[in-house]
């Protein structure tokens, strides 16, 4: 196993391909291990970087007083270890949040932006179900916890997300999970993304409109930037319509 070691943080990483640096930020409460089917078709033309965030995996705490810019930071500290100046960041939901902390922080290092199923800020009518996950994780069982978040999967639509999140679940550090839940409940980055001048794809899928509404908010808050709706596909596109998001981004990333 590999990893980095700086400001009193353990980060696990892998690095798979040859080309141009390409970092992928996985969900909430998943691990690197969610861009499997990502790997084979990037890694053929680009050096992909996967890692488990804070409170993630096999990196370290995500403790009280720590904030989401300090994830950002990690990737800094990550891309430092791996010498890399500059790279194209891909981050999913969660993992989208970080990109963009990243991309505000460190607008130099981050070469494009792919930002997929995620959001810049939390609306208040949206969010009871978002809120209701903090005790959720904080007092279910692991299992009890993967079964309910499994059920937003139907088998015969998106069998490969039911699996990956059921999976997630039976590991998910609940308390660390829970407390970035609530940050993410507080998010209010609206504002600061017309700072963000880099290329910029966001994808959505087409089963929740709440995701699409917080997407075209980023959008349009982004100078350089598209927006692809998937069909068929929510809540990680990258699992519930693997073979359109691949295609989306490496069409992006040809053109970035």
């Amino acid at each position: 196993m590999t990893y980095l070691s700086a400001k009193g943080q353990r980060l696990f990483y892998q690095e798979t391909g040859d080309g141009p640096p390409l970092v992928l930020i996985h969900g909430l409460g998943a691990t690197h291990d969610m861009w499997w089917p990502q790997l084979k078709p990037f890694s053929e033309r680009y050096r992909v970087i996967t890692f488990d965030c804070r409170g993630h995996g096999a990196s370290s705490f995500f403790r009280p007083g720590n904030n989401l810019d300090d994830l950002g930071e990690d990737l800094a500290s990550l891309l430092d270890h791996l010498q890399v100046p500059g790279a194209t960041i891909c981050g999913v939901s969660f993992g989208g949040v970080v990109a963009q902390h990243f991309a505000l922080a460190f607008p130099e290092r981050c070469r494009a932006l792919v930002i997929a199923d995620s959001f810049s800020e939390v609306h208040a009518l949206d969010s009871l179900g978002a809120w209701l996950q903090v005790p959720m994780l904080r007092v279910l069982p692991r299992s009890l916890f993967a079964r309910l978040a499994a059920t937003a999967y139907p088998r015969k639509r998106w069998e490969l997300a039911r699996t990956e999140i059921q999976k997630a679940g039976l590991t998910v550090r609940r308390q660390e999970v829970a407390r970035l839940r609530a940050l993410l409940n507080k998010l209010h980055l609206t504002t600061e993304l017309w700072q963000i001048l880099c290329p910029t794809l966001f994808i959505v899928g087409d089963r929740w409109p709440t995701m699409i509404k917080y997407s075209e908010i980023m959008h349009k808050s982004i100078p350089q930037s598209e927006l692809r709706i998937v069909p068929d596909a929510c809540d990680p596109t990258s699992l519930t319509n693997v073979e359109k998001f691949n295609s989306l981004v490496l069409d992006f990333l040809n053109r970035s």
